[in-house]
C-alpha cells in the first residue's frame, strides 16, 4: 500500500465505545457506527441488554460487543475500555451519550437529584475522556463526541439541572478541544433537539403526555444522532474540532419549543418535580 494511502488508512477510526447504548439514542449511534464498519462496544449499566443489542448487530454481520459500564466509576471506565481493546484493538472513538433529563426548577430540584444529574451527565463523561486520553495521545489519534442538547445554550424553564449539566458538557467539550489540539484528538458535541426514545416516552407520560409523540413535528430520531456522530468520526470530520453540531430542525436559533410540543397552557409543566 502506498505510504499516503497507508497514512490515510491509519487515520481512520476503527474502534468505538458508545455509552448508554442499550437503548434509545446510544443504541442508534452504535447501530450507525457499526453499519459504517466500526467495531463498536455498546456500554451500559444494563449490561445484559447491551449485550443483547450487540448480539443483534453481530447477527447482521457487524462487529459489536456489550460492555457493562457505570459511568460514574473511574474503575468501571478503565475495565470497559480494557475489555473493548482486548476484543477489537486500540480505541479510536469515545461517544459520551449516557445521561438523564430530570425536570424541576432551581427551587424544586433537590440536592440528591442535582448530584445524580451532574454525576451521570457531566462527571461520567469527563471520567470517560480521562480514561481514553492516554491511549489517544500515545497514538496521536482520537475522536471524542459528547451528546449534549439544544438546552446547553437555549435554556427552557423547568429543565434546571439538565440544562446546567449540558452547558457544562459544552464547556468541557471545548476545553478538551483546546487542551489536546496538538495531540491528534478532536472533541465535539452533537446537540439534538427532542428525540423520540423509549425513555422519553416514559418521561412524557409521567408529565401528562401519554400519547407522546402523536401529532408532533420536527422530532429527531436516534439514527439521526448516529449519522451526526458518523460525520464527526469519519474522514470528513478530521479537521472539525470544538464544534457544537445542532441537530434540532432549527430549534436553537428559533428558540421556539412549540416547534416540538409545549403549548402555552402547559408552559410551566416542568417547573415542579411531580
Amino acid at each position: 500500500m502506498p505510504s499516503d494511502r497507508l497514512d490515510t488508512f491509519n487515520r481512520l477510526a476503527k474502534v468505538a465505545i458508545v455509552t448508554g447504548a442499550a437503548q434509545g439514542v446510544g443504541l442508534g449511534i452504535a447501530q450507525v457506527l457499526a453499519a459504517k464498519g466500526l467495531a463498536v462496544a455498546l456500554a451500559d449499566v444494563q449490561a445484559d441488554q447491551a449485550e443483547s443489542e450487540a448480539e443483534a448487530l453481530r447477527q447482521k454481520g457487524f462487529q459489536a460487543i456489550g460492555v457493562g459500564l457505570d459511568v460514574v466509576s473511574s474503575e468501571s471506565w478503565i475495565e470497559a475500555i480494557q475489555k473493548t481493546e482486548q476484543h477489537f484493538g486500540a480505541l479510536d472513538v469515545l461517544v459520551n451519550n449516557a445521561g438523564i433529563s430530570p425536570r424541576g426548577t432551581a427551587e424544586f430540584t433537590d440536592e440528591a437529584l442535582w448530584d445524580q444529574c451532574m454525576d451521570i451527565n457531566l462527571k461520567g463523561s469527563w471520567l470517560g475522556i480521562k480514561a481514553a486520553l492516554p491511549g489517544f495521545r500515545a497514538r496521536n489519534f482520537g475522536r471524542i463526541i459528547n451528546i449534549g442538547s439544544t438546552r446547553s445554550t437555549r435554556p427552557l424553564r423547568g429543565l434546571f439541572a439538565y440544562g446546567v449539566s449540558k452547558a457544562g458538557m459544552l464547556a468541557m467539550t471545548q476545553q478538551v478541544a483546546v487542551e489536546y489540539v496538538n495531540d491528534g484528538v478532536t472533541s465535539n458535541m452533537v446537540a439534538p433537539g427532542w428525540v423520540d426514545t423509549p425513555g422519553e416516552r416514559i418521561l412524557q407520560q409521567r408529565h401528562g403526555r401519554p400519547d407522546f409523540p402523536a401529532g408532533l413535528k420536527n422530532l429527531i430520531t436516534p439514527g439521526d444522532v448516529g449519522d451526526a456522530a458518523w460525520y464527526l468520526v469519519g474522514p470528513s470530520g478530521d479537521r472539525v474540532n470544538g464544534l457544537v453540531l445542532y441537530l434540532d430542525a432549527g430549534l436553537a436559533v428559533a428558540d421556539d419549543a412549540g416547534m416540538i410540543y409545549l403549548p402555552d397552557a402547559q408552559h410551566n409543566r416542568y417547573e415542579q418535580r411531580l
